[in-house]
Order: structure tokens, then C-alpha cells, then sequence
């Protein structure tokens, strides 16, 4: 019996051994597995800062120079109100009526950026104007609008928008967009003339 137990003693070692050769394998491959998958992780996220977009942006004005934006942001322009009453007008005639702009010490109109202008109302004239397309150079000291009250009408009223791009007079770096709501008021005078003249204030270019 004594020699049973000690064959037995002798085999049981090489089996231990061979369990733990397996046993250190298989958790040097969960070692591995674990490892590449972490490395893949960081890869995903070290790439995925770059799919961001970039949200800078500069305004373009004139071919090659980049303007800054000015005291509003380029995609909103300045918007303000300009009411303009008692604009005196013939009846049963056209009157001419010369819009100007009031613009302060060094800032001009930009000559290459678009104007516009749409009437969106009218009460009281004959016919509503056409709506005005243009560029700043063709209207640098101001724009006209003929109106004909209709037959016996007191007065009228004409509402628009006005879309035009002031820049310094110097060097043209800071340009500011701005959008003017106007509502002019119209008196049905017999003796007013054939031309009227009102005036639009514009706000001074000038950086953030």
C-alpha cells in the first residue's frame, strides 16, 4: 500500500503542472484580448475630435479682403425703425420722393455689397412700387420712389425694408450690415411739389 501511495504521489505533480500551463495561457489570452480592445477604444477616440466642424468663419467683402464683423454679426444685420410722417404729396399726380442717408464721420455705403429694398404694405396710393435691387455704388447717396395717391384719398402710407452695407471710409475692414424697417406717411397737399426729400439715419461701422 505504502508503494501505491507513493506511485500515486509521484504522477500527481506532472497534472498539477499541466492544469496551471493551461490556466496561465488562457489568462495571458484574456490579458490580450482586453488589451487590444482598450488600444481600439483610445484609437476611436483620439479620431473623433477631427470629424468636428470647424464654426469660424469671416465675412468676405471685396475679393481678396476679409473683412471683420462689426457691430452686429454678418448672418443679422442691424435692424431699427425709421418712421417717417407727413410727407407732403400731390393729388391725382406722381410725387418723387428722394430718400437720403444720414451716415456719420467715417462710414460710407459699401459699393460692392447688395441693397435692397421691398415694400411689404401700402394704404391709400394707386399703385404699390416695385421693389428695388442694386448694389451700394448705385445708390451711395440715397435712392427715389415715385407714389400717386388714389382719388380723393387724405393720405397714405407705404411700409418697407431696407437692406444696405456700411463700411469705414478708410480702409473698408469693418462692415456692418443693416436692415432699416421704414413707414412713411404721406399728406395730400394741392401745393406740394413734385419731389419730396425725407432722410435715414445709418449707424456708424465700427468693430465689436
Amino acid at each position: 500500500m505504502a508503494r501505491a501511495v507513493l506511485e500515486a504521489s509521484s504522477r500527481t505533480p506532472p497534472d498539477f503542472a499541466a492544469r496551471a500551463a493551461r490556466t496561465t495561457a488562457s489568462r495571458r489570452g484574456a490579458v490580450f484580448v482586453v488589451g487590444a480592445s482598450i488600444a481600439l477604444l483610445v484609437g476611436c477616440e483620439r479620431k473623433s475630435p477631427s470629424a468636428e466642424p470647424d464654426d469660424t468663419h469671416a465675412v468676405q467683402v471685396d475679393a481678396g479682403t476679409t473683412a471683420k464683423v462689426g457691430a452686429a454679426d454678418a448672418g443679422a444685420a442691424l435692424v431699427e425703425k425709421a418712421e417717417i410722417p407727413e410727407v407732403r404729396v400731390r393729388p391725382d399726380a406722381d410725387t418723387t420722393v428722394k430718400v437720403s442717408w444720414i451716415t456719420p464721420k467715417g462710414t460710407t455705403v459699401n459699393d460692392e455689397a447688395p441693397f435692397r429694398v421691398r415694400w411689404n404694405r401700402s394704404d391709400g396710393l394707386a399703385d404699390a412700387p416695385n421693389d428695388v435691387r442694386s448694389t451700394g455704388s448705385a445708390v451711395k447717396d440715397g435712392f427715389t420712389v415715385k407714389v400717386r395717391p388714389t382719388p380723393g384719398a387724405p393720405n397714405a402710407t407705404l411700409d418697407g425694408e431696407i437692406n444696405i452695407v456700411v463700411c469705414d471710409d478708410v480702409t473698408h475692414s469693418v462692415c456692418v450690415p443693416v436692415r432699416r424697417s421704414v413707414e412713411l406717411g404721406f399728406v395730400v397737399v394741392k401745393d406740394a411739389s413734385e419731389e419730396a426729400a425725407v432722410s435715414i439715419p445709418l449707424p456708424a461701422a465700427k468693430s465689436l
